[in-house]
């Protein structure tokens, strides 16, 4: 039996591919990944508003784009020169077309040789059986997202493509969506890729995230490790909110940077390369890592910095505060952060955070 770790369990690859720029295709830049059997695997952009890198690496699998250097595989079998038609994979794009004259079980049965028994198997599946006869005009987004994986899926591919579709969707259809999606990769070995912008769309979905910048695959790994553990700034900041802190490293001892910001304060981080004395760097740190108390500095401990609070915002599950490392003026250093709406309100605007330094990351400033 296949694990996602053996070689064999391969069933899509791409192998130091480059691409050239095109209209509304980001170029790739030496990217070799693969997707296994029996995974879930997400492409995060971070191009915002333009072109996404893992757009481009989808359009590359369907055969809608070409490498100019480099292999796509898809079961083993070099794809470079294969049309679209001939390729076995499902795709669901961001706005999936739907035929308007065919009922839902006609679109389960779209791919040739398919019987009737499948056909109702795959409705069975994705919950679309009480709608076999239906129309996709008159049926709500979350049904009309299913009837589309039931196209894609009709001829039991091996892959399936997905390009950002589940966040154009309401939160509670798109939970379910990504239930019944990992049911059906747990259940048939099924292998996904799914490219978005949006990491929080991988998580509790994806078995593994990969960061596309500037056309290359800067860090893979779980979604927790990512997001606990970024190897660049730019990878932080795909993954969720973060605090961005400029300063010069004062020195380091063993994986921990010392970093003097502005207005001399001293604070500590987690560093993964070396860092010198002198070179300017930023501090990286999620909101919800840094733990406040309405007492004085040297009370909470070593490491513990005063602050000013100066603003709440409730944000529905969370309220988030910010201060100003600076408790004199309205200038200094200024930090976020998170904490449950539930969590007892500050009754003190003069106040101390803290935080654990491998919960902050240090960064060349180049490298942010």
């Amino acid at each position: 039996m296949l694990t996602p770790n053996d070689p064999a369990a391969a069933v899509a690859t791409l192998s130091q591919v480059h691409t050239k720029p095109r209209p509304g295709q980001a170029p790739l830049h030496d990217v070799s990944l693969t997707v296994r059997r029996g995974e879930i695997f997400t492409l995060l952009g971070t191009g915002g508003a333009a072109p996404s890198g893992a757009a481009t690496a989808l359009a590359l699998f369907a055969g809608f784009a070409r490498a100019s250097a480099g292999q796509v595989i898809l079961g083993g079998r070099q794809m470079d020169a294969t049309p679209p038609h001939r390729r076995w994979i499902g795709m669901v794009s961001r706005t999936p077309t739907l035929f308007p004259h065919l009922d839902v079980e006609s679109h389960a049965r779209f791919a040739p040789g398919v019987t009737s028994a499948q056909a109702d198997a795959l409705l069975h599946r994705l919950e679309l059986s009480a709608f076999a006869r239906r129309k996709p005009a008159t049926l709500p987004p979350e049904i009309q997202f299913r009837v589309a994986l039931a196209r894609a899926l009709a001829s039991s591919p091996p892959l399936l493509l997905l390009e950002s579709p589940v966040v154009t969707l309401p939160p509670t259809a798109s939970t379910s969506i990504k239930i019944m999606l990992r049911a059906l990769v747990a259940e048939t070995g099924l292998a996904i890729l799914h490219a978005t912008d949006d990491a929080h769309s991988s998580y509790g979905f994806s078995d593994r995230v990969g960061v596309i910048q500037s056309g290359a695959l800067r860090q893979v790994g779980t979604p927790q490790e990512l997001y606990d553990r970024p190897a660049s700034l730019a990878v932080a900041q795909a993954m969720g909110p973060v605090n961005r802190l400029a300063g010069t490293v004062v020195d380091c001892e063993d994986d921990i940077a010392r970093v003097r910001l502005a207005g001399g304060i001293i604070v500590e981080g987690h560093t993964a390369e070396e860092l010198h004395a002198g070179e300017a760097c930023v501090i990286a740190l999620r909101p919800e890592r840094i733990a406040v108390a309405a007492v004085q500095a040297d009370e909470m401990g070593f490491g513990a910095l005063p602050a000013r609070l100066l603003e709440t915002v409730f944000a529905g599950d969370h309220t988030k505060m910010r201060f100003s490392l600076d408790t004199r003026t309205e200038h200094g250093p200024e930090l976020i952060v998170s904490r449950p709406s539930s969590a007892t309100a500050m009754r003190s605007n003069v106040v101390c955070l803290a935080w654990q330094p491998h919960h902050a990351h240090a960064f060349r400033t180049e490298q942010a």
